[in-house]
C-alpha cells in the first residue's frame, strides 16, 4: 500500500528534488507525493482529497506558517501525522510544534536518508492508529449487534416462558400436556441462558463486565448451587473444609462459573455415577473441584476444552460456550480454571477463585406481625400504564395484569407520556427500547414534571447489563425487571411497589397540615409546596381548590388525581385541614375564636366553630382552654 505524503514548502525546487531522490520508491508505488508551496494551497488540496498519511510542513512560509497550518489540519485529517521541517537553529519553533501535536521533525539541510526513515516510521504509526480505530469500531459494532440480538430474542422468549408458566399453574391439566408445557419452558429457559452467555462473552471482549462484590457465606452459597442439581443427579455430593466463611466476592459471576461446571459434569455423568464437589479454603482463595465419573476427555482434546465453541464429544448436546465463559470469567476475577482427565476415568475441573474475608455485623432483621394484604385504593383498582412496542407482549401483559388492575396501553414512549400526564396512573410499566422515545427518557420526563413525579416506574426490558440497570435507576426507575420474566415475579414486584406507595400515601396523609403547626416540612416536596401556597392565601375566603390548582400550574382534575394518589386527600380537604390546624395554633397562642376564624379565611365564626368541632372533636373555646 502506497504511503501518501503531502509536502508543504515554499522552495519551488523541492518537488523535483524529492522526485529525484525517491524515484525508485515512487515508481514501485511505495510513495505517493503531492506538493504545495504554501499553507492555503495545502488546505485546498486537503479539502478536495484528504487521503494523506504523512504531512511534511516547513515552519517558515510567507502566506501561513507551519505552526498555524498544523493546528488547522488537525481537525481536517485527525488520523494523519505531521513532521515539521526547519533550520537547525530554529529549535524554539520546533519545540513549540512538538508541543502542539507534531509527530517528529527534521532539520535543513535535509538528510534524505533520515527523511526516508522518518516517513516510514510516521506512516507505520499512522497505519497502526487507523487499524486500532478500525478494530475499535468493529468491536463497538459487534457489541451493538449482540445487544440488539439479545433484545430481539428476549421479547419472544417472554411470550413463550410467561404463558407456559401461567398454564402450568392450572390444576386441570393432564400429565401429558403438563409434560409438554414443562418441556417448552425448560428449553426456552435453556435458550435464555445461552443468550445470556453469548452476551457475557461479548461484554468480556469489550471489557464491559464490571466486578460487583457482595458479602455472603461461601460454603452455603456453593452448597445451594449444588443442591439445585440434585433433582437431576441424586448422587451428587458436596464437601467443604469450612462450615462457614463470610467473604466478599462477585456472586453473580461465581454462580455462572459454577453452574457451567456443574451442568457440564451432570451432562457427562452416567446414570448412577458419582459427582463430587469439594471446597478447600486458603487465606484468600477457594479451590472448588468438580469431579465427575463420566467417559473423560481424550488427551488430544484436553488443551482445547476451554476454547470457544469447541466440543470434545459431539454425542452430547451442548453449545461449546459454557466452559469458555467459565474460563474467561475466572480470569476476569484474577482466578484460574484447569481440567484434568483420563479417558474412562472421569474429569475434574478445578476453579481457584479469590475472595476478601469480611467480618460484617449481623444484618438487621425486621419482623412484621401483620400479614400482607392487598391494598384497597379509594378510587378502586390501581391504574397501570403499559408502554411496550411489541403488540403481542403488550396484549399479553394487558391480559395478565387486567385481572387485578385497570390497564392502559401505549405502543411507544411519546404516547405513554401523553397518557401518563392525562390519566396519572399509579404505575408505568415500560419497555426501554421503543420507537420515538425510549423508556429511559420516558422515566426522566415523568420524574422531572411536578404532575407526574410521584408515579412509580417499572422498566421491563431485554437490556440485562449492569450499565443499563444503573442507567435506568439513575433516571428514577423504581424497579428494573429483565426479559424473559416470570409472571409471578412481575406480579409480586408490582404488588410490592403498590403496597409501598400506599404506605407512603398514609404517611403523607398523616403529615398534611403539620408543617403549619410544628414548623416542619412535609416529607413530600409537592405537599410542602402546596402548604406554602395555602399559607400565602390563608386569610382569603375566596381561595378554593381551583385557585390552588392554578397556582401550581395544574388543571383541577390533575391536582385532584395527584393529591388522591400522593396523600389520599382532596384539594378542598387539604385547604380546610391546613386552615384548621393553623387556627388551632392561633387559639393556643391566645387569639379569640373570631380572630382565628377570620385569620384562616372563614367569613362566619359560627360556621368556623362547626368545622373546627368536626375536625378536633371539641369546640374552639374548649380547645383554647386545653380541655
Amino acid at each position: 500500500m502506497s504511503i501518501r505524503v503531502l509536502v508543504v514548502d515554499d522552495e519551488v525546487l523541492l518537488a523535483s528534488l524529492f522526485q529525484q531522490r525517491f524515484r525508485r520508491r515512487i515508481q514501485s508505488g511505495e510513495y505517493t507525493f503531492r506538493f504545495a508551496t504554501g499553507g492555503r494551497e495545502a488546505l485546498t488540496i486537503l479539502s478536495e482529497d484528504p487521503e494523506v498519511d504523512v504531512l511534511l510542513f516547513d515552519i517558515n512560509m510567507p502566506d501561513m506558517d507551519g505552526l498555524t497550518l498544523l493546528e488547522l489540519t488537525a481537525g481536517l485529517i485527525p488520523d494523519a501525522r505531521a513532521v515539521m521541517v526547519s533550520a537547525y537553529g530554529d529549535m524554539p519553533n520546533i519545540r513549540l510544534a512538538m508541543n502542539r501535536g507534531a509527530f517528529d521533525f527534521i532539520t535543513k539541510p535535509i538528510d534524505f536518508q533520515d527523511l526516508e526513515r522518518t516517513i516510514d516510521k510516521t506512516a507505520a504509526v499512522v497505519q497502526a492508529l487507523r487499524e486500532s480505530t478500525r478494530i475499535k469500531a468493529l468491536a463497538e459494532l459487534k457489541a451493538r449487534f449482540f445487544d440488539n440480538l439479545t433484545h430481539e430474542f428476549r421479547t419472544p422468549l417472554s411470550l413463550i416462558l410467561a404463558p407456559a408458566a401461567a398454564l402450568l399453574q392450572r390444576p386441570e391439566l393432564d400429565e401429558a400436556t403438563r409434560g409438554q408445557l414443562g418441556g417448552i419452558r425448560r428449553n426456552a429457559e435453556e435458550l435464555s441462558i445461552l443468550i445470556d452467555q453469548l452476551l457475557d462473552l461479548a461484554r468480556l471482549e469489550e471489557d464491559r463486565l464490571p466486578i460487583e462484590e457482595s458479602v455472603q457465606d461461601i460454603p452455603s452459597f456453593v452448597s445451594e448451587l449444588v443442591e439445585a442439581f440434585r433433582p437431576i443427579c441424586p448422587t451428587i455430593r458436596f464437601q467443604a473444609d469450612r462450615e462457614a466463611l463470610e467473604a466478599a466476592f462477585d456472586a453473580g459471576k461465581w454462580r455462572k462459573i459454577l453452574n457451567n461446571l456443574l451442568s457440564n459434569a451432570v451432562r457427562f455423568t452416567p446414570e448412577g455415577g458419582m459427582l463430587d464437589i469439594r471446597c478447600q479454603f486458603s487465606e484468600e482463595t477457594v479451590h472448588i473441584c468438580v469431579a465427575d465419573s463420566g467417559p473423560g476427555i481424550p488427551e488430544t482434546e484436553l488443551p482445547f476444552v476451554f476454547d470457544r465453541f469447541h466440543r470434545a464429544d459431539t454425542r452430547h448436546a451442548g453449545s461449546g460456550i459454557g466452559l469458555s465463559l467459565a474460563y474467561e470469567l475466572t480470569r476476569l476475577l484474577k482466578g484460574s480454571l484447569s481440567a484434568q482427565s483420563r479417558p474412562g476415568a472421569g474429569t475434574t475441573f478445578t476453579a481457584v477463585l479469590p475472595f476478601r474475608a469480611e467480618n460484617p455485623a449481623p444484618p438487621e432483621v425486621l419482623v412484621s406481625t401483620n400479614p400482607f394484604h392487598p391494598t384497597s385504593y379509594p378510587s378502586g383498582n390501581p391504574l397501570i400504564l403499559i408502554a411496550e412496542d411489541n403488540p403481542e407482549l403488550r396484549c399479553y401483559l394487558s391480559d395478565l395484569l387486567g385481572k387485578e388492575y385497570i390497564v392502559l396501553t401505549a405502543s411507544d414512549g411519546r404516547t405513554a407520556l401523553e397518557i401518563a400526564r392525562r390519566e396519572l396512573p399509579d404505575v408505568v410499566l415500560s419497555d426501554v427500547r421503543m420507537p420515538g422515545m425510549d423508556g429511559f427518557r420516558l422515566t426522566r420526563l415523568l420524574r422531572t414534571h411536578p404532575a407526574t413525579d410521584h408515579i412509580a416506574v417499572m422498566l421491563l426490558t431485554a437490556l440485562a447489563s449492569v450499565d443499563h440497570l444503573l442507567a435506568g435507576l439513575s433516571e428514577g426507575a423504581d424497579e428494573y425487571l429483565i426479559k424473559p420474566f416470570r409472571p409471578e415475579e412481575l406480579s409480586l414486584r408490582l404488588r410490592n411497589l403498590l403496597n409501598r406507595q400506599e404506605k407512603l400515601r398514609t404517611r403523607y396523609r398523616e403529615s398534611v397540615g403539620q408543617a403549619a403547626t410544628t414548623g416542619t416540612k412535609t416529607p413530600d416536596t409537592f405537599l410542602h409546596r402546596l402548604a406554602a401556597v395555602i399559607e400565602q392565601h390563608l386569610d382569603d375566603p375566596d381561595f378554593r381548590a381551583e385557585t390552588l390548582a392554578e397556582e401550581v400550574a395544574m388543571s383541577p382534575r390533575t391536582l385532584t388525581r395527584k393529591l388522591s394518589m400522593v396523600a389520599d386527600i382532596s384539594p378542598a380537604r387539604l385547604i380546610r385541614t391546613h386552615r384548621l390546624r393553623r387556627a388551632g395554633e392561633m387559639l393556643r397562642s391566645g387569639a379569640s375564636v373570631a380572630d382565628a376564624a377570620y385569620a384562616v379565611g372563614f367569613e362566619n365564626p359560627s360556621y368556623f366553630a362547626t368545622a373546627f368541632r368536626e375536625y378536633y372533636g371539641r369546640t374552639p373555646t374548649d380547645f383554647a382552654r386545653g380541655q
